[in-house]
């Protein structure tokens, strides 16, 4: 088990295995089946759409008859997420926009449509679009070697049996034999690596090179940097930065007048930008991570600006006049390239057809954007807090309810988010009962980070021995993982239980002797004056 913060890649969890990203796409799914009869409806919108999303959040039930049924407003609260933006899509409009709460915890600036969030691997999608019309253009072929295009750059293999490059089709479908994963940015003001740098893995750049490691269109394997190599490509294709590049052809054309991949964010732009938060709720040092990983994570967008890059594709897809998108781009992008991984959209399993999605994590930012394209409804929802990602479900639910979609249904309230809400009406004790029984009755909406994640904010709150509570039954559920004793040590470490720290340090030692954080606290722990 690794509870370390989530980055960019966390989201394509659901590409593979896990479940960071695939809850959203679940729900998605249970909010649409069966919509595709019912398109031609009348449009009907909530006289108070924001009362009626505060009414539509999901009620948590307890086994003893007990209800409890917060707002959105609550829900934030307890889940530690300052600011939530939200768009919806009705008959392939945005009917609505709205934002809660606050840019930043302990400000006092609101949350309102026009906050910047960082989109993170909705980015990705932006980039397939980008891609699709210099296709279109006749500009670049979906089916050649990516190498054929690149003249200042080559993609090379690092391993045996691979006998060429990727095509196009195959990096943005995430099946170009690439490393998996993501990227965690840097501080603001470090030196920041260039394209070339990360490419190629040169300082500055803290992530592995885009090499090929396995047979392209071997197997569907998610990560970021596949989406590096097609920028390269579409900057050496056109001569221009990607930031400008997208500028000009995808968001003035559209009118989006808050989106942008500059990275760093200039700071007009950044007096607009909500501060990223982590999962105990405190603002990241510097405000927010830097992504110079532009075409895979670097978008700072607002829901609404990310509704309009759905609805072009979903109109295009159903045959209605689109400003950027044609139908067979909106073919190319959203036809099933392998099992749900389409063109930069996923198309969740068991969906009907019509409908596709893409979720983001980045450090501090969680955000979801969703959109059926014979319904015509969607929604983006974004929050600037890692446990943002606990509430983009009971948004999305809320917003179906609220806004009547058809076939709309509620589904439970995830064990890690119950976690918070049974804490702050019945206690920590009553809390980990709850989540034990909702562990035993749904094994698979379960993670090892769910209770490190709510333990860390109890330590945080100083609840001491709430937190080593959960720590401890975190090391009795995952006996064998060193990142489950790492967390108890830290834990111990903080409620100034050195002793107990140092015993649970050399367990996570004995699991994983070179484990790097490990090895720094206990240096802390026997060597007065070293650093963690």
């Amino acid at each position: 088990m690794d509870s370390r913060p989530a980055n960019e890649g966390d989201c394509g969890k659901f590409a593979g295995s896990g479940r960071a990203c695939g809850a959203p796409v679940c729900a998605a799914v249970l909010l649409f089946v069966g919509c595709a009869a019912l398109s031609d409806r009348a449009r009907v919108l909530p006289e108070d759409p924001a009362a009626a999303l505060d009414r539509a959040m999901p009620v948590l039930r307890l086994d003893d008859g007990s209800v409890f049924e917060p707002g959105l407003a609550e829900w934030m609260e307890h889940l530690a997420v300052p600011g939530v933006s939200v768009a919806v899509i009705d008959d392939f409009e945005v009917v609505w926009t709205a934002g809660f709460g606050v840019l930043e915890a302990g400000s006092d600036r609101p949350v309102t449509p026009g906050t910047l969030f960082q989109a993170a691997s909705i980015s990705k999608p932006v980039t397939a679009l980008m891609t699709m019309l210099l296709v279109e253009a006749g500009e670049l072929d979906l089916d050649v070697s990516v190498n054929e295009w690149l003249r200042e750059w080559t993609l090379r293999p690092d391993g045996p049996g691979i006998d060429r490059a990727p095509t196009l089709r195959e990096l943005l479908g995430h099946t170009g034999g690439l490393p998996p994963g993501g990227f965690a940015g840097y501080d603001p003001g470090a030196e920041l690596p260039d394209l070339r740098q990360m490419l190629d893995a040169e300082p500055p750049a803290v992530n592995p090179p885009a090499t090929i490691v396995r047979p392209p269109g071997e197997a569907l394997v998610y990560g970021g940097m596949g989406y590096m190599v097609v920028q390269q490509v579409l900057t050496e294709r056109t001569g221009m930065d990607f930031a400008e590049l997208v500028e000009q052809r995808v968001f003035r054309p559209l009118g989006l007048r808050y989106s942008t991949f500059a990275q760093p964010l200039p700071p007009e732009r950044a007096r607009q930008a909500a501060s990223g938060h982590n999962v105990v709720g405190g603002v990241l040092p510097g405000r927010w991570r830097v992504q110079p990983e532009q075409a895979a994570a670097g978008l700072w967008t607002t829901p609404g600006d990310a509704a309009v890059i759905a609805i072009e594709t979903a109109k295009a897809r159903r045959g209605l006049p689109a400003t950027l998108v044609s139908p067979a781009a909106a073919e190319w992008m959203l036809t099933p390239h392998r099992r749900h991984m389409a063109l930069g959209w996923m198309r969740p399993p068991g969906a009907p057809g019509g409908l596709f999605a893409h979720s983001g994590a980045n450090h501090g930012y969680r955000a979801y954007l969703l959109m059926h394209a014979e319904t015509g409804h969607g929604v983006a929802v974004m929050t600037n807090a890692d446990s943002g990602g606990k509430l983009l479900v009971p948004v999305i639910a809320a917003v179906a309810e609220a806004f009547r979609w058809p076939a709309r249904m509620r589904p439970p309230v995830a064990p890690d988010a119950r976690l918070y809400l049974v804490d702050a009406v019945h206690g920590a004790e009553r809390a980990l009962e709850d989540y034990l029984d909702q562990r035993r009755r749904r094994p698979e909406a379960v993670s090892p980070e769910d209770l490190h994640d709510w333990a860390s904010r109890l330590l945080f709150r100083g609840r001491f021995d709430d937190a080593l509570l959960a720590f401890r039954k975190n090391t009795e559920l995952y006996p064998e993982s060193e990142y489950a004793h790492l967390h108890l040590a830290r834990g111990y470490f903080v409620a100034d239980r050195k002793d107990d720290a140092l015993a649970s340090v050399e367990r996570a030692l004995e699991l994983a002797p070179g484990l790097a954080p490990a090895l720094r606290l206990r240096a802390r722990l026997t060597e007065p004056g070293a650093d963690e």
